[in-house]
């Protein structure tokens, strides 16, 4: 076997071992919920009216619209944006904040039904903590497969 055929063997065998599929299938199921936010993010800025039914939501006038498009729009195109950013630099931290940030929305859904009576959303509250142990997880996986500095 000549050594150009060697090379081209070996690196079809990388390509497809199991290390390999793993990390394209980390990806993938990154960035499906990155895309989400995006979308949810833009959404906001398109037709706001949309957004807010989409998340049960009633589209305030004035002050009050800007600071839902801002706030919210802001929210949802920052964590799609910090997860494209983890996908494509490979670092972990940046799905932590996300994780983060999807955590203290379920605590804050949790405490607005204790101490105020709002509706208690349980799908929101279960697709936000799962969306954050998920990124949790990932983010402790992209953080060890980065090369450990001397």
């Amino acid at each position: 076997m000549t050594l150009r055929k060697r090379i081209s063997n070996l690196q079809w065998q990388e390509m497809f071992s199991l290390k390999s599929i793993g990390r394209y299938a980390l990806s993938i199921f990154l960035i499906l919920p990155g895309v989400l936010f995006l979308f949810l993010g833009f959404q906001w800025l398109v037709a706001p009216e949309s957004g807010a039914s989409a998340l049960m939501m009633p589209l305030l006038a004035g002050a009050g619209l800007n600071s839902q498009i801002s706030d919210i729009g802001g929210l949802f195109l920052g964590m799609g944006l910090l997860v494209m950013g983890a996908v494509t630099t490979r670092k972990g931290d940046l799905l932590f904040s996300v994780a983060v940030i999807l955590s203290c929305i379920a605590v804050y859904r949790v405490l607005a039904f204790s101490l105020h009576d709002a509706t208690l959303p349980m799908q929101s509250i279960a697709l936000e903590v799962v969306l954050a142990i998920w990124f949790f997880v990932a983010s402790r996986i992209l953080s060890e497969e980065a090369p450990k500095d001397a």
